[in-house]
């Protein structure tokens, strides 16, 4: 892309004063200008206003067509903005004043409330997180490229005036100075000071009326370049803005896929202590259980054989100490009858028998 005598690109200074007062003076969220373009658009706190409380679940969809048909009215001012360039540059009269220039300030101040309106909405869309859905990602993606080639679109249109208008002005430093040189040329051209080069090659030249002519022309060219600087810078700035929204989302994204990454890991690790202490609580019910049947069994035993021991062997024990005694006691009794026996039979022959008693012996 051709930057005209300087050969270099002069609107890529992000730090350019004159970007900072045009900028400014306008405001970001100018409608003043835009309200009197073809598209009306509300203000944008109503629209993230609307946003914020919007319960309609294609609220994106929907303002991603509206920004489209803002798009739209960008794309059909760039056309007209071509043609009112092409008309001040062939008009006479070149002042700030005359027609031409005054349907063309008109018309960039529109285009460029409108490029404003447009980036902040879109910036507004891709501040939704909703706006990565699958639904709604490869609408809002397409308005961001929309809106990003109308930029450049624009930048390009301003360049070519731009460029047309340091030919214009160069041809008219040459009808003061035919002998300049292509390096006077340039440095005519590029003049910031608001004309002190071709007010310097007036005195030094013979031509007066046609000179102060185009002194005044000149200067109401430069006056008009220096806007169109300011306009460029404020474009690649909106440019830049979006680029820079873009790397901020994706870096949020990117935090927010991390931490559900972790957050979902975090889970599936918790499911699976959970299924573990799950198991290792059936496990342990399990094993109390059968410790529980183990002991309620040995108890069960320890009973059996007591019961066992007290009703059988004690039982048998009993029975047999029982039979012991009577069995003594049937012997005491047979032997008592046997001494009685035996007595009454002594008493008997006692009785029978005479009693023998010793003798005394005699004195």
């Amino acid at each position: 892309m051709s930057y005209g005598y300087n050969g270099s690109n002069p609107y890529d200074q992000r730090d350019n004063g004159g970007y900072g007062g045009g900028y400014n003076s306008q405001g970001y969220n100018n409608q003043g200008a835009y309200g009197a373009g073809s598209h009306e658009m509300a203000p944008l706190t109503h629209h993230a206003g609307d946003m914020a409380a919007e319960t309609d679940p294609n609220a994106i969809l929907n303002e991603c067509r509206d920004i489209d048909r803002g798009i739209d009215t960008v794309e059909s001012n760039l056309e007209q903005l071509r043609a009112t360039q092409q008309r001040t540059l062939d008009d006479a009269d070149s002042s700030a004043s005359s027609q031409a220039n005054r349907q063309l300030d008109a018309l960039s101040s529109d285009t460029m409330a409108l490029y404003r309106s447009l980036t902040e909405r879109v910036r507004m869309v891709k501040s939704n997180p909703e706006s990565n859905s699958a639904k709604n990602k490869p609408q809002v993606s397409r308005v961001d490229r929309r809106l990003k080639a109308a930029i450049t679109q624009y930048q390009q249109v301003e360049s070519q005036f731009r460029k047309r208008t340091q030919d214009q002005m160069a041809r008219q430093y040459r009808i003061v100075r035919p002998d300049a040189s292509e390096d006077e040329v340039r440095a005519a051209v590029e003049d910031t000071s608001g004309g002190q080069i071709f007010s310097q090659a007036i005195i030094q030249s013979d031509r007066q009326g046609r000179a102060r002519a185009a002194l005044g022309a000149v200067q109401d060219r430069h006056a008009a370049l220096v806007k169109i600087e300011q306009q460029m810078v404020e474009l690649a700035q909106l440019f830049q803005d979006m680029d820079t929204l873009v790397v901020q989302q994706e870096a949020t994204v990117m935090q927010i896929e991390q931490k559900g990454e972790e957050v979902v890991e975090n889970l599936d690790k918790g499911n699976e202590e959970i299924g573990v202490a799950v198991n290792t609580a059936r496990g342990t019910r399990k094993k109390k259980w059968i410790c529980l049947g183990i002991c309620v069994a040995i108890i069960a035993v320890i009973v059996i054989i007591v019961l066992i021991y007290i009703f059988v062997v004690k039982g048998n024990n009993n029975k047999k100490r029982s039979i012991a005694i009577d069995s003594i006691r049937a012997v005491n009794a047979i032997t008592s009858r046997e001494e009685l026996s035996a007595g009454s039979k002594a008493l008997g022959r006692f009785a029978r028998g005479r009693l023998h008693l010793p003798q005394l012996a005699q004195p």
